[in-house]
């Protein structure tokens, strides 16, 4: 085990250790007075966990594409390619959300707007669509190795 891989183990341990916290504030923090539907007391700091761990992990993401990419210019169109390929699936997506408000009785809240609701449906198609490129990915891999 190297040096790097042993600081990756420890930074995932504490990331997790951390996760637990929060989900078991969730759980077990009690619920909010008043509230038509049960509502957990910390769902904001859930959700704001959650919206931390996804822009750290984008960042990183984009920050070592970058890094490979200086260091390594001849792959550099295999990942481009890759990064096209993303926005493709990501203009699909925008293109089958809906934006059209909905009918939701009780709700007053700021979230049924049409741009809210179009970047919902964004984000929902992008993660069908990129479920079902892993899960075929996976059975093409799988398939593959029993052919050889």
């Amino acid at each position: 085990m190297t040096k790097l891989s042993k600081i990756l183990n420890i930074v995932l341990y504490v990331l997790l250790a951390i996760t637990l916290v929060f989900a078991g504030m969730f759980y077990f923090g009690g619920e909010l007075e008043g509230q038509v539907h049960p509502t957990p007391v910390y769902t904001d700091t859930l959700l704001n966990w959650g919206i931390v761990l996804v822009f750290v992990t984008a960042a990183v993401s984009i920050v070592f594409e970058i890094f490979k990419l200086i260091t390594n210019p001849k792959n550099a169109v295999r990942s481009l390619v890759s990064i096209l390929a993303l926005a493709l699936v990501v203009f699909i997506a925008y293109a089958l959300g809906d934006a059209t408000p909905l009918n939701l009785p009780g709700y007053n809240g700021p979230d049924n707007v049409p741009s809210m609701l179009l970047l919902s449906d964004t984000f929902l198609y992008s993660m069908y669509f990129l479920f079902g490129i892993a899960i075929v990915a996976i059975l093409y891999t799988e398939l593959s190795r029993l052919f050889r």
